[in-house]
């Protein structure tokens, strides 16, 4: 009887020492698989050959394309909301240059309406081309635009006939306006007049935070962030575009780069200005292919570009990035004609969206394109000014690094 439990006891450890070997090799298995398929997927970041390729390098090439910080919650439904008086007059507004701008050029409008008690009547877009234009409808969603500031400001879609045979007294005013601008430069006209045209212009390329939150910036981010959306068509269309880039970035789980580069720009003042004492502000087509090799994206990365149509000089970064793609590539020839006046509308929402968002330039669009990434919480930006280190890290925009962008204070 003792020898049989004897070897009943050695059966007994034999097989449950078999449990533990099952369960260590699966356990093996499963999680070396989980960390081979990270590392796989990193070191596709990565343009260093394997041999020297360390576990450190793989995952910074992780961190390129992974966004680590939240944004916060929206704050402005707190207190921009308010019982609406009658309106007396009206403020018209000018829509000029790209969509980037828009976002302050209505949120202007919509300011100064608020404050003085005006109808804020909806304008129509500037075309491509002068003298072209395009209703406010065709590019915005109006019933999202007219339901978000509902309470906030009485708005008129048509312009009132009393309107069209008059010559509007024009405010030429700054992006960033206070209550007190308002009401020293805008009231008076305002009141002698009963209407007024509202036309924005941009001092500075740079955004930067306004502390705190009072009731103008609650306006500005609830117009920028809510009520400013696409109209149906045109998102579909833009959406469209994303997915055939995310589509084309399947070696790199569909992850993607929008890069802002524009040929027309290297000759601008603006960039030939540039010293050997200043902060580098303008780059070459083979300066950002350089710039992003160095960072350790591997050459299959997809690029896309806001340049209109190709040009000589992205031959020297298709060297380096052959996946690199212009909008013109990826709208099809039967919606290219319908779409072709919107160019700077897909260029901005596409960088807004894109995985990964490069400014070659610093100018307004770059700044633009953050405020609407802050909003997505789509923080990866990198700023090929920032530094000379080949860390990704190093190269994140001061405005997300140091969170100074205006954006910033939408979010609680």
């Amino acid at each position: 009887m003792a020898i049989l439990d004897i070897r009943q006891l050695v059966a007994g450890m034999l097989t449950f020492s078999m449990f533990i070997m099952l369960g260590n090799m699966i356990k093996k298995d499963h999680f070396d698989s989980a960390i081979v398929d990270d590392l796989n997927f990193a070191n596709m970041a990565g343009s260093r050959s394997s041999s020297d390729r360390s576990l450190r390098d793989a995952l910074y090439q992780w961190e390129a394309w992974k966004d680590n910080v939240e944004t916060g919650e929206p704050c402005w439904n707190k207190s921009v909301q308010e019982r609406w008086n009658q309106p007396k007059g009206y403020i018209t507004f000018s829509l000029t240059g790209g969509t980037h701008l828009h976002f302050s050029q209505v949120a202007n409008a919509v300011l100064i309406a608020k404050q003085v008690k005006a109808t804020l009547v909806l304008t129509d877009l500037g075309g491509k081309n002068a003298g072209e234009k395009r209703d406010f409808g065709d590019v915005y969603d109006v019933h999202k635009f007219m339901s978000s500031l509902n309470g906030t400001v009485n708005i008129a879609y048509h312009q009132p006939p009393e309107l069209s045979a008059k010559k509007l007294p024009i405010a030429r005013i700054p992006s960033v306006i206070s209550e007190g601008y308002v009401t020293a430069n805008i009231e008076p006209i305002f009141k002698r007049k009963g209407y007024l045209k509202i036309e924005t212009y941009f001092p500075t390329p740079y955004m930067t935070k306004v502390d705190g939150m009072n009731n103008m910036n609650s306006v500005s981010c609830m117009v920028a962030f809510e009520a400013l959306q696409l109209q149906a068509g045109l998102k579909e269309f833009i959406d469209s575009v994303l997915e055939k880039l995310h589509t084309l970035s399947q070696e790199s789980h569909g992850r993607f780069i929008a890069v802002d580069w524009r040929a027309e720009m290297l000759g601008t003042k603006r960039c030939q200005g540039t010293t050997a004492t200043e902060k580098k502000n303008c780059f070459s087509a083979q300066e950002i292919g350089q710039f992003l090799n160095k960072i350790g994206f591997e050459k299959n990365t997809t690029i896309y570009l806001t340049q209109d149509g190709w040009h000589n000089s992205l031959d020297a970064l298709t060297n380096i990035f052959p996946n690199t793609y212009t909008k013109e590539s990826l709208i099809p020839l039967d919606k290219a004609r319908k779409f072709s006046d919107f160019t700077n509308v897909i260029d901005f929402y596409v960088c807004s969206q894109s995985d990964v968002f490069v400014p070659a330039f610093s100018k307004l669009f770059y700044s633009s394109v953050v405020g609407q990434r802050i909003a997505l919480q789509k923080l990866q930006i990198l700023d090929p000014a920032q530094a000379t280190s080949a860390d990704a890290k190093d190269y994140i925009s001061s405005y997300i690094s140091q969170k100074n962008h205006w954006a910033y204070s939408c979010f609680c």
